[in-house]
């Protein structure tokens, strides 16, 4: 992790270097018929854990959009499914930051099942690339302390 990284305490996840994890709990609503996860749930997870992330790093989604007049949009979202989930398992989410600029940034997210032994089983690789909007709908500058603290967090930059 880079020096001054402006990560806060979080009660919701935790960093592993420059990658954020976020544990989740896959319960009854998260399933189908035969208790597995429901394929558009992992998006869900996914989602949860980039806000979580954010929070770490001293920004809230509702703080940026009133003091800003910005939000983060999902501009593309490539998932590749490995293997399911089951109900009841206790999941982890990572989130890497790949790429950061102006006005969007990139990001990996592995949901994965960790094993009693400590090995990991990927479950799900997501490719997101998030834009930075104003409230008119057009592109915004992400402000430069939230591009900082993001880009604190791109391990080859």
């Amino acid at each position: 992790m880079k020096a001054d990284s402006g990560i806060r305490d979080c009660p919701n996840g935790w960093f592993e270097n420059t990658c954020h994890v976020f544990p989740v709990r896959v319960y009854f609503e998260d399933t189908d018929a035969g208790g597995i996860v429901y394929y558009a749930n992992y998006l869900k997870f996914a989602e949860r854990a980039r806000t979580e992330m954010m929070r770490c790093l001293g920004t809230e989604h509702e703080g940026l959009l009133e003091t800003a007049g910005i939000a983060f949009v999902v501009r593309s979202c490539q998932a590749e499914y490995l293997q399911p989930a089951r109900l009841d398992e206790a999941l982890r989410v990572r989130t890497q930051i790949r790429k950061v600029r102006g006005a969007s940034m990139q990001a990996s997210q592995i949901v994965i099942r960790p094993g009693p032994d400590g090995t990991e089983t990927n479950l799900v690789e997501l490719a997101i690339r998030l834009a930075c909007m104003s409230g008119d709908l057009k592109p915004a500058r992400l402000p430069a302390a939230v591009r900082e603290s993001l880009g604190n967090l791109v391990e080859d930059q």
